[in-house]
């Protein structure tokens, strides 16, 4: 009489019997016999529903980290796929043979990370950044994703690429790295957790820009008659601030943008130094872009012969630098901007003295910032070429000599989207900085707690 040997389990039997609570494994999965799967202690690995994986791969959720696939996602022979912080990728996207994917690296061998010149290849230790693929984005064969990196929805990345920059949704991108080709006409797909970027403006009346608000003043189909009153109903920000942010949704409809607009009519380099470190005792704000200036008030007190308030160059060269240590220690990129020019708010001779003192501290705002590492934006130049070049009125670009018309915000707005663009600034924001790997964990958890039991 023969025994019969009981059934052998399935894959997905055999997963649960070695991780136990650790995994989450959705219905209908198609897994081969030889998936590795390694999961450390407080890691997590959750595959959803009809989720498709071929022979030769490997999945690593190393210790605290987290790797969420969603429903009716194919992955291609001997892929790899290895986590220190969390990665994510959205239903319906396909990954293609011999993908990888790691969301972390080896430090370099500093003799700060390396102390003891330990000669194992761990030493140094490690950082880490999450990786987020969006539905129904492609990654073609042998596509290496590197830590940080966000790629959009139904985005198409074509064969032998390294992905170390992140991917807007519905485009095409091929090469090493990975460049954008061409954009297309998505179909729909879910919309996950969105990108946020934290701008913030500390300056003066220039970044803070008030004006009178009605809503029917700007209802096109309901116009107030010429001669007829209406009552201001508020004050809006509005300037080249309002519209830089409104450039910034434009060109990135898949960002979001949370603005931050702290400029202070009237304020000096003192003031705004109190309104920084108010902001961050109060807010606790960490920002991605901040753009400070300051110093026309400082100037322009001296010449209103207000001279308590007013602030001479050396406390201004302070204020300043005490500003950018701070901002320094939470805003990933800085950007200080030069003061626009006095226009005709004085007589010509007292003009020309104000702008010539002015320039001093402008001189002193791009010292401070490359001190800093900051980037500084010169919008005194093409101001003053404009305004020398304008035809018509040169007063233009000024609503009142000091405060500027809707043609000097212009400028300005144009200065800031060519310095944007020239240095890649928004694009390279949407990367998750690299942080040290337990600082990574804490940082970027709250992406996958929804991933995990209990939201844990």
């Amino acid at each position: 009489m023969t025994s019969t040997p009981p059934p052998r389990p399935s894959v997905a039997e055999r997963l649960i019997a070695e991780h136990g609570p650790a995994i989450t494994l959705g219905d209908d999965c198609d897994l081969p016999d030889d998936l590795q799967v390694e999961i450390d202690p407080g890691a997590y690995l959750t595959l959803g529903h009809r989720v498709s994986i071929r022979r030769g791969s490997t999945i690593q959720v190393h210790r605290g980290a987290t790797v969420a696939i969603g429903d009716d996602v194919a992955i291609g022979e001997h892929t790899f796929i290895s986590a220190m912080a969390g990665i994510r990728i959205g239903a319906g996207a396909a990954l293609s043979n011999m993908v990888d994917l790691h969301d972390h690296n080896h430090r370099p061998r500093t003799a700060e990370n390396v102390p003891t010149g330990q000669l194992v290849p761990w030493a140094s230790g490690f950082e880490a950044a999450p990786i987020v693929i969006g539905p129904g984005a492609i990654l073609s064969n042998k596509v290496t994703v590197t830590a940080g990196v966000r790629i959009g929805a139904n985005s198409l990345v074509g064969a032998n690429a390294m992905v170390s920059h992140s991917i807007a949704p519905d485009t095409v991108a091929t090469g090493v790295p990975a460049t954008p080709r061409r954009t297309f006409d998505g179909a729909p797909a879910p919309r996950e957790d969105v990108r946020t970027l934290t701008v913030g403006f500390f300056g003066t009346s220039i970044m803070e820009h008030l004006e009178a608000v009605n809503a029917q003043m700007t209802a096109q189909a309901n116009l107030p008659t010429v001669g007829s009153k209406v009552t201001v109903e508020a004050w809006a920000q509005r300037g080249w601030v309002h519209r830089l942010s409104l450039s910034l949704r434009a060109a990135w409809p898949h960002i979001a943008f949370d603005v931050h607009n702290a400029g202070e009519g009237g304020a000096t380099s003192r003031d705004i130094a109190k309104i920084v470190e108010a902001d961050r005792a109060t807010t606790g704000t960490d920002y991605d872009l901040v753009f400070l200036g300051c110093g026309i008030n400082d100037v322009w007190r001296h010449f209103q012969n207000r001279t308590a308030e007013a602030v001479d160059l050396d406390e201004y060269t302070r204020h300043l630098n005490t500003m950018l240590d701070q901002l320094s220690g939470y805003t990933r990129r800085i950007v200080v901007v030069s003061e626009t020019p006095f226009g005709p708010v004085e007589d010509p001779d007292t003009v020309t003295a104000m702008n010539a003192e002015l320039a001093r501290y402008n001189a002193a705002a791009r010292a401070a910032a490359a001190a800093h590492g900051a980037l500084f934006l010169d919008v005194w130049a093409p101001f003053t070429a404009a305004a020398r070049h304008l035809t018509g009125e040169p007063a233009a670009l000024w609503s009142d000599g000091v405060h500027l018309s809707e043609l000097g915000d212009t400028v300005l707005l144009q200065q800031t989207e060519r310095l944007l663009a020239e240095h890649r600034i928004v694009e390279k924001l949407q990367e998750y900085p690299l942080l040290e790997r337990d600082a990574a964990l804490t940082a970027y958890g709250p992406m996958f707690a929804r991933h995990r039991p209990s939201g844990g």
